[in-house]
């Protein structure tokens, strides 16, 4: 990979929406995406920032596939309704970047994905960028300044209308979750990295330090810049 090859790639992938992808963790993503390729995994893909950024670096192999999963607002059967259509968002990025082939969708929540993940396939480089919490389970609660940033009118389901606070979807959610579930279906030698590796985040924090800081399973690769890299022993 050139630095012009990458600068190209980041001019675009910067103006997709993103809570939180500097050019540095996705400069980072797309190295290990070319270092490690075959199966990718990203846990999270929210508007696509990282997703076309990973998807970039698999295409120029000529081979692999990138498999983002999230649950795009919808979750149970229902789908929360909001200012922003992440979902749709998404696909018009992969489209624009002409990224259909190399690129696979799964809209459902971190456990129902794995839960669906064939058997005997295995991950060359697993990026877990999901639910921040370490591990939550039971009923969905909205923030009341959640409905108000986002704009969130409510949830549909079977064509009706439901306001946000009569509507809690029950499931396991949580950077524990994600990691329990995924991390098993990474091949000995591949890569797990953890977004948002930093105090505004205990839950990361918890799992990287329980389940890859104290693990004989993990040898870590880089552990600062709010990125977390380890390869699987």
């Amino acid at each position: 990979m050139t630095n012009t090859e990458f600068d190209d790639i980041w001019n675009r992938a910067q103006h997709i929406p993103s809570p939180f992808m500097p050019e540095e963790h996705a400069q980072l993503l797309y190295n290990l995406a070319l270092e490690n390729p075959g199966t990718v995994v990203e846990i999270g893909s929210w508007h696509g920032r990282s997703s076309v950024v990973l998807g970039s670096a698999v295409k120029s192999l000529r081979k692999g596939q990138l498999y983002c999963f999230d649950h795009w607002n919808l979750i149970e059967d229902a789908e929360c309704i909001m200012d922003q259509d992440i979902w749709r968002s998404w696909n018009n990025q992969i489209a624009q970047w002409q990224l259909q082939e190399v690129v696979t969708p799964g809209r459902a929540y971190s456990q129902k994905a794995a839960e669906e993940w064939p058997a005997n396939k295995t991950i060359d480089l697993l990026f877990i960028d999901g639910w921040h919490e370490y591990w939550e389970t039971g009923p969905l609660i909205i923030p009341p300044e959640d409905i108000q940033e986002y704009g969130i009118k409510g949830w549909l389901k079977d064509g009706k209308m439901i306001p946000a606070h009569e509507h809690q979807p029950s499931f396991d959610r949580g950077a524990k979750v994600d990691f329990d579930i995924w991390t098993p279906k990474v091949r000995t030698g591949g890569i797990v990295v953890l977004h948002d590796l930093n105090p505004d985040f205990p839950g990361v924090m918890k799992v990287w330090q329980e389940d890859v800081e104290s693990s004989k399973e993990w040898t870590i690769i880089q552990s600062e810049n709010n990125i977390g890299v380890a390869r699987k022993s």
